[in-house]
Parts: C-alpha cells; sequence; structure tokens
C-alpha cells in the first residue's frame, strides 16, 4: 500500500484520505476529515481540554473506544480518559473518576453521552483550537465523528 495514501471504508463508502492526513484510531470528523479529536498541547495531564487540531496520528490524537465499558482513553497514559468538565467541556480525567459514559454511533457518526447529549465542536466551528464540548445532539457536522 503507497504510505502517502490509506483507503479506508466508512460505512460502506470508500474515503480516500490524501497525504499529510495521519489517522491511527481516532476520532475525526465527518465533513471534515483533516481534522481529529486532540489532546491540547499532546499534555497528558488531568483538566487538559479535548481540542480539533490537524490530523497528525500521533500520541494526543490516538484514543481507544471502549464499547463495553463505554469510555474512551488516551492511548498514551491508560490512567487518563475522555469526560466532560461542567461549564469548561471535554477534558482528560482519571479514568476511575469518569461520570459520563459513551455510545458511539458509526450510523449517525454521533458519540452520545448516557444523558442524551453529544460530543460537539463549541459554536459549529469545524477549524484547529476548537474546543469540543457536549451539548444537545442535533446531529449537524460539528457533532458528527468517525471512529477509525
Amino acid at each position: 500500500m503507497n504510505s502517502s495514501r490509506i483507503v479506508a471504508a466508512v460505512i460502506g463508502a470508500a474515503a480516500v484520505i490524501g497525504a499529510g492526513t495521519a489517522r491511527a484510531e481516532t476520532f475525526y470528523l465527518a465533513q471534515k476529515s483533516e481534522l481529529c479529536v486532540d489532546v491540547e498541547g499532546g499534555r497528558f495531564a488531568e483538566g487538559t481540554p479535548i481540542i480539533l487540531w490537524p490530523c497528525h496520528g500521533k500520541p494526543p490524537q490516538l484514543l481507544d473506544y471502549d464499547p463495553v465499558r463505554k469510555v474512551v482513553v488516551a492511548r498514551a497514559d491508560r490512567s487518563l480518559c475522555v469526560d466532560d468538565i461542567v461549564g469548561q467541556g471535554l477534558a482528560l480525567v482519571r479514568c476511575n473518576a469518569t461520570r459520563m459514559r459513551w455510545a458511539h454511533d458509526p450510523r449517525s457518526a454521533l458519540m452520545r453521552s448516557q444523558d442524551g447529549r453529544c460530543w460537539d465542536a463549541r459554536g459549529g466551528r469545524l477549524e484547529p483550537r476548537t474546543r469540543m464540548i457536549l451539548w444537545p445532539c442535533h446531529g449537524r457536522a460539528n457533532q458528527q465523528f468517525y471512529y477509525f
């Protein structure tokens, strides 16, 4: 396989990802696939915000979704999980202290919490440095994330 191109099947359709866009088990925007969910600044510490950032496939973007435990774990530090910090947005917290349980639906590309809210790029902004928050589910582009 040519290393500058990766071909991935997403919901029955082939998506071609160009050179410079790297992914390895991360969440990325369905309609702007060059942006991934990222641990801000690559800082693996409690309270570090979760943001959108250009996909590069390095540790800040390597997030493991566990559909059985319903958590999203930072691969670089498996003691840290993605959770909602009230009034701030999505951030890293100790996995044993998470409040939210996540369910990812590949058909709708929504990541829902147990209280029915969804991962959301704040303000509908599909650009780097946008803070990830929880928001009532509406299914528009700023809430659609594939996991690959």
